[in-house]
């Protein structure tokens, strides 16, 4: 696979379109929207790059007809669903009213089981601050020291560090000024699996 110091310029700045569009639309880039991006006014151009950048190992062909190119990885970038409160489960999750929706990368299996979050309060600081978005998997367990979303009734949660003790579990904040304590009535509803924060 060719390294960024074998590209051409031209090569480098579509790679770079190519990154972004996905990053901010989810999808990769047309060609003709890969050609108005780059300034360039034929899509010929376009495609003998792409194809270059293919034949480097770093683009491959996207799945649809009118998709001109995606990375080659292991991972995706999907959007995901921020929601406001958490419902029970991912069947219900499915159909909960969205808040907005953030680009996340993610393995190459169904984004369907994730969602995100945004963190309110300093509970979690140092690691999560107010404000930053957590993305989520849909899972009912999780280990000792995973950082986990518990749902409580209504649909309200918390985002805490799991502590599993032998008299049960306790949700632990990160910031020292606040007390662990047991998880009581709530229920795990995920896994934090990223964090997404704006500087």
């Amino acid at each position: 696979m060719a390294n960024a110091e074998e590209l051409t310029s031209r090569q480098r700045q579509i790679l770079d379109l190519v990154c972004n569009f996905t990053a901010d639309h989810g999808c990769p880039p047309t060609v003709r929207e890969l050609a108005r991006l780059a300034g360039v006014s034929s899509p010929d151009t376009v495609q003998y790059h792409l194809d270059k950048l293919r034949e480097k190992g770093l683009l491959e062909e996207a799945r649809g007809r009118s998709r001109a190119a995606q990375l080659v990885a292991e991972e995706r970038v999907a959007l995901v669903p921020i929601l406001g409160r958490v419902p029970a489960g991912p069947s219900e999750g499915a159909y909960a009213e969205a808040l907005g929706h953030v680009p996340a990368v993610v393995d190459r299996g169904d984004a369907s089981g994730l969602f995100a979050l945004r963190v309110k309060g300093d509970s979690m600081e140092s690691t999560l601050c107010e404000g930053d978005t957590v993305v989520v998997r849909w899972q009912e367990t999780a280990s000792n020291n995973d950082v986990v979303v518990v749902r409580f009734d209504e649909g309200e949660a918390t985002v805490k560090r799991l502590r599993v003790k032998p008299a049960g579990m306790l949700l632990v904040p990160d910031n020292p000024r606040y007390e662990p304590f047991p998880i009581g009535a709530g229920h795990i509803a995920g896994k934090v699996l990223s964090l997404i924060r704006k500087l």
